[in-house]
């Protein structure tokens, strides 16, 4: 079905989003922009959009031949940017993690990089103001943002992405460390996940070499940024 792009009503950190003639769909761009910090570093990087764009397709594309749902609709108007269904976002953002790093070595000590038994699953308030804080099951129930039955419902998706992108990304010859997705709501009241599923929002190892194919590398200064990003979008590319 042809969806046609109209006014851009959004443009955050790394995605731009669009109105499209049809009430029920946007188009999601992803941009070149990159950013860490909770915005505090930036930069532009080129090719970042587009590779962005090519993983997270596949990604999704995937989930919903699992039976997840997702956001996900079709191919957008060019290379950096997909159709996706219009949702009310939850503001949360959930974290799966298979090994220990970054934040969470931080908060708590451990070593990095130390396996968990399974999914470890955490949740932090989507706040820039606040700094997207951890949020506890409880706080979450307590402040509105879902019913207990909800969030059980998100963690039980959340275990099934995980195994899902973990796959997704072995088969590309990458380990995935660690993750964070989002959820939304449709008008039926139906949990979706939506947003993206990147380099951006995903920790990823390279197998052979050991070294960072995601944000990382440009949190830590490992240079080599868009070559990352356009190496594993390269073999997302070879893998479908």
């Amino acid at each position: 079905m042809a969806v046609k792009r109209g006014k851009l009503i959004h443009a955050g950190k790394a995605n731009n989003v669009y109105e499209t003639d049809n009430p029920n769909y946007l188009e999601l761009e992803a941009s070149n922009r990159i950013s860490a910090g909770n915005g505090e570093k930036r930069d532009v990087i080129e090719g970042k959009g587009v590779a962005n764009n090519t993983i997270s397709k596949a990604i999704f594309t995937k989930l919903e031949k699992l039976g997840i749902p997702t956001h996900y609709v079709g191919e957008g108007s060019n290379d950096a940017s997909k159709i996706v269904k219009k949702a009310d976002a939850i503001l949360l953002e959930v974290i799966g993690r298979f090994k220990a790093t970054g934040s969470y070595v931080k908060a708590y000590g451990v070593p990095n990089m130390m396996p968990f038994d399974g999914v470890y699953i955490e949740y932090t308030y989507k706040s820039d103001s606040a700094g997207d804080p951890r949020i506890t099951a409880d706080a979450i129930v307590a402040n509105g943002l879902l019913s207990r039955r909800e969030l059980g419902y998100i963690e039980y998706i959340t275990e099934r992405v995980a195994y899902a992108v973990k796959d997704f990304f072995a088969k590309c010859n990458g380990e995935l460390i660690d993750f964070k997705i989002e959820f939304g709501r449709l008008p039926n009241g139906q949990i979706i996940v939506i947003d993206e599923i990147s380099p951006d929002t995903c920790r990823i190892i390279d197998m052979t070499t050991g070294q960072s194919l995601d944000k990382d590398r440009f949190r830590k200064d490992l240079g080599a940024v868009s070559e990352a990003y356009v190496e594993l979008a390269k073999r997302v590319e070879k893998m479908s």
